[in-house]
């Protein structure tokens, strides 16, 4: 799947509007009625085809109106257009032309439940969440702070501790210990 967003989306636009039986014109009339009325069936026919160019390269991207629009008159969610529910979590997904991830990792980003990058540190993770709504960042949190990982980032702040010569901070389960 090395096609491009807007490409998977135009494929999943044609998909989902076949699945619901209905020709471009009367997705052009929900979309007209839902307030995209530049969502023509000439436009459609655009996004669906991507227009290409006498080279091949798409010359009819879809724009976040347009996703938007497409995703309510389809009864779908804009992720489901952007990242295919049949695609293989383990298939690649061009983010952009420098930038390929894979389809789970894709799907849970573009979702809000995942990250593109993964934080190396709780610095870095503080710093992820921090644009997130208070219930989606406690969500994310709770997943991503597995105690296998908890375990890891306390060894790494012990370690950077040490080699800093402040030996006087305890975590985990050594605060006991060191209490005693």
């Amino acid at each position: 799947m090395h096609s491009t967003p807007s490409e998977i989306i135009a494929n999943q636009v044609r998909e989902r509007r076949r699945q619901l039986d209905l020709n471009r014109q009367q997705l052009a009339d929900k979309c007209a009625s839902i307030g995209a009325p530049g969502l023509t069936m000439a436009a459609l026919t655009n996004i669906e085809t991507g227009r290409p160019d006498k080279s091949g390269k798409r010359r009819r991207d879809i724009t976040v109106e347009e996703l938007f629009a497409l995703a309510h008159a389809l009864n779908i969610h804009p992720v489901d257009l952007m990242v295919p529910a049949t695609a293989e979590d383990r298939e690649p997904y061009q983010v952009t032309s420098e930038v390929t991830t894979t389809v789970a990792t894709a799907r849970d980003w573009i979702a809000g439940v995942g990250f593109l990058v993964r934080p190396e540190t709780p610095m870095e993770f503080a710093q992820a969440i921090r644009a997130m709504p208070k219930e989606r960042a406690q969500a994310v949190s709770r997943d991503w702070f597995t105690p296998e990982r908890q375990r890891d980032w306390n060894r790494q702040a012990l370690e950077h501790e040490q080699a800093e010569g402040r030996q006087d901070t305890v975590y985990g389960d050594d605060a006991s210990e060191a209490d005693q």
